[in-house]
């Protein structure tokens, strides 16, 4: 059963292989002129990384969205993971485009290894990664970057756990690849790894070495990214993600009809392709478009898998990372969705992205189901694939012949709604597509296993097999990879013009989102959704400012404080006064007929696209001074309060913990305004005065005045303030994140910990080797 040349070397065959599978899947992004730039990548992944570097090496505090919030905190970032440093000396598309395609590539290899562990043959082994690789989900993260680089670990932490290291230096490289996981930007990644080992340990012998290895990993692997874990649990408790789980639940859900999509591509649709899909209404998440883009796993993995099914152990951990992965992945509609409820799964939005365990599982089995075919498979497995392809040339010719009988049944079926049946043709092609796709990949298969059957020894039998699995999952993974010209990633010409107005000390900006977004160009086209991210590169789209170094107040993220957002809610009808209380002078909106831009707002520059940036007239400092406070018990006391205009937010304020009082003018000069801090000179008449400081309130910021340090208070809702004396004074506030002391002791408290395990584990090996060495007495 040769697979390789005779002189090829055999060691780099599959990673090469592999790397080529990376490229084929990936490789346009690394191209000249060309760049990823589809969902968060532009609005999201490319303003987060613009702003750590803006701010230097490790920011604690992000000035530039939402009118301030932690950044180091924001574990979604991934300031701390040593790969990121390529966004320091490469540009944003090639760093995101090289980071792709090395954690492919890495993921990939880590699941042959793991499978070559596990006793199958290269030829095997390299199709269960291909499997997994190229299978619709995995390749769908390349629009959500830092999941890719947490899930290349994953197949490593089950490629340590099987090993033979001595107890002690798995235990420390397990840690460590947990604690790349909880660095890299998506934390989710270690609960798959959780997932997967947890079934590892409940199919193999040795259970209780692996659950030792893995608890003692797990704590030390948390104490090791306790410099990025520690702020990260402040930032929870002060964030949108502390609220109830359940609101979680509903959104991005597994919808049961798309388990279909497992053995069919995009039976529904593609989503910038045409037909295009049309089962809208089974989306529930924040956009129409699922997370997951594709969920196809491939007819001819699914196959292999069938035939990978065995009654040992191996099999029952893969059918059970299947189960889990469909149970938890259906969300709601889950009789496992109690689980998702509870911390640590609460914790983690999109029940969806549970299917990666399903392509793990599926993968696995794939690996066993190749060996199998190899092998030469029986004249029943044949006679069964041959049925299977012959009901797949059955429900092909109905869909054809009665295209609406065979619509109206199917979508009863899975409970869809298709309208008044005008539709029903191009639903019905759509269909017939997917199902010929699979039948003619599934032929494929039943052709080479007939082939090996008959002649299992024959050379081009593994390569054709690699050839078949590769072609069929490119073939629909292609589809969710897309790719644009880098002039996204130019800076607009309406930015130099915005500095000029922005001035010093800065002032910020607040979108009106809905009248730019009603003059957006439609983006149901790849070349429509290019069209559609310049005209919101043009019109700075939420975040893109921050790129630019400007700040904004509307700004999105994964992480909102739960002050600013209740804030903003309780505003939203008002949002004049938001701006006014955050200091966003600058307005961006639509000059378009019928866009209401709200009063007190003058223009003072028009840009492309019917971009219209206007000024409020009266636009109060980000550091100023109230002449009345109002004492409240907390913030919905104060939003309240705001809200019916029993104060009004700027001379009468409402404070957290305070007390109710007038104040004498005061004047406040030589403002100066910087990432994590702000100072000022204040001048108060007698009695003091009230200062306010119009960055989002968060535990960590600390104010002194004249160098004695002062409480700080929470100031309508969600600013800040101090009470300063009477005369003329410095005052001074500065953000330390408060998880960042603890999390700096326990990091390096775990780092000692691992390299005493790595000398212990050194010592203990060569306690062995010596050991096995030393010659034994021959018995008489």
């Amino acid at each position: 059963m040769a697979l390789l040349p005779p002189r090829a070397p055999a060691r780099f065959f599959a990673p090469g292989v592999l790397l080529l599978a990376s490229l084929a899947l990936f490789g346009e992004g690394l191209l000249p002129g060309r760049a990823f730039f589809f969902r968060d990548v532009l609005h999201y992944y490319w303003p987060m990384q613009a702003t750590h570097w803006r701010l230097g090496v490790v920011p604690q505090w992000n000035p530039f969205h939402q009118g301030g919030l932690p950044f180091l905190a924001d574990i979604h970032s991934g300031v701390l993971y040593p790969p990121n440093l390529l966004f320091a000396v490469l540009s944003f598309p090639t760093a995101y485009a090289l980071l792709l395609v090395l954690h492919h590539f890495v993921g990939q290899l880590g699941l042959y290894a793991f499978l070559r562990g596990k006793g199958f043959e290269r030829p095997a082994a390299l199709t269960g990664a291909l499997a997994f690789g190229l299978s619709g989900y995995v390749a769908g993260l390349c629009n959500a970057g830092p999941l890719m680089l947490g899930l290349a670990w994953m197949p490593w932490v089950l490629v340590v756990l099987q090993s033979g290291l001595v107890p002690l230096r798995k235990l420390a490289v397990l840690a460590v690849l947990i604690a790349l996981q909880l660095l890299s930007g998506d934390p989710q990644s270690a609960l798959y790894s959780a997932i997967a080992s947890a079934a590892h340990v409940a199919w193999f012998a040795e259970r209780r070495p692996q659950l030792v290895a893995l608890s003692g990993a797990g704590a030390l692997g948390l104490l090791l990214a306790g410099v990025q874990v520690f702020p990260t649990l402040w930032l929870l408790t002060e964030s949108t993600r502390g609220t109830d789980a359940p609101t979680y639940l509903a959104s991005w859900n597994l919808p049961p009809p798309r388990l279909l999509e497992f053995a069919f591509p995009y039976p529904f649709g593609e989503y910038l392709g045409q037909p295009q899909f049309w089962a809208w209404g089974m989306i529930r998440g924040p956009s129409t478009v699922p997370f997951a883009l594709s969920v196809y796993l491939g007819i001819t993995v699914l196959v292999l898998a069938a035939l990978g099914v065995r009654r040992e152990r191996f099999s029952g951990f893969a059918l059970t990372l299947c189960a889990v992965g469909v149970l938890l992945a259906l969300g709601q509609k889950s009789p496992l969705s109690f689980l998702l409820a509870a911390p640590p799964l609460s914790f983690f939005r999109y029940p969806e992205k549970y299917v990666v365990l399903v392509a793990l599982g599926c993968a696995g089995l794939a690996a066993s189901g190749a060996r199998a075919v190899l092998a030469g498979v029986s004249r029943r497995w044949l006679a069964g694939l041959g049925a299977g392809a012959l009901l797949l040339v059955g429900l092909l010719g109905f869909t054809w012949a009665q295209p609406s009988t065979a619509v109206t049944w199917a979508t009863g079926l899975m409970g869809l709604a298709t309208g008044d049946g005008s539709h029903h043709a191009v639903i019905a092609g759509l269909a017939a597509r997917s199902l010929g796709t699979s039948l003619c990949f599934l032929t494929g298969m039943l052709a080479l296993a007939a082939l090996a059957s008959r002649h299992p020894t024959h050379p081009a039998l593994p390569a054709a097999l690699l050839l078949l699995v590769a072609g069929d999952l490119l073939w629909t993974a292609r589809a969710t990879v897309f790719v644009g010209p880098t002039s996204l990633y130019r800076e607009p010409e309406i930015i130099g013009r915005l500095r000029e107005e922005v001035g010093s000390p800065p002032t910020r900006l607040f979108r009106q989102d809905k009248p730019l977004k009603a003059n957006a160009p439609p983006s149901r086209s790849l070349e429509g959704l290019i069209n559609l991210r310049h005209y919101e590169l043009a019109t700075l789209k939420s975040n893109l400012a921050g790129v630019f170094g400007l700040e904004e107040v509307t700004s999105y993220g994964a992480v909102e404080l739960w002050r600013y957002r209740a804030f903003m809610d309780v505003l939203a009808a008002r949002p004049e006064l938001a701006a006014r209380l955050y200091g966003a002078c600058l307005w961006t909106t639509s000059s378009a007929p019928g866009s209401t831009p709200g009063e007190g707002l003058v223009s003072v520059l028009q840009g492309p696209n019917r971009l219209d940036v206007k000024r409020l007239s009266d636009c109060p400092p980000r550091l100023r001074t109230a002449s009345r406070t109002t004492a409240v018990p907390d913030q919905s006391e104060a939003l309240r309060a705001l809200s019916t205009g029993s104060v009004d937010g700027l001379e009468n304020v409402a404070v957290e913990g305070g007390t109710s009082r007038s104040y004498a003018p005061a004047q406040v000069d030589a403002v100066e305004l910087g990432a994590r801090d702000a100072r000022a000179r204040v001048v108060a008449g007698a009695g003091g005065t009230f200062l306010v400081f119009a960055t989002t309130s968060y535990p960590g910021w600390a104010a002194t005045v004249d160098g004695e340090e002062t409480p700080v208070l929470t100031v309508d809702g969600a600013l800040m303030g101090i009470e300063v004396p009477e005369g003329t004074h410095q005052v001074d506030f500065e953000f330390t994140d408060p998880g960042l002391s603890s999390g700096i002791q326990a990091s390096v408290a775990a780092a000692l910990v691992l390299a005493l395990l790595l000398v212990l584990s050194r010592r203990s090996t060569g306690v062995a080797d010596q050991a096995e060495a030393t010659p034994r007495p021959v018995e008489p």
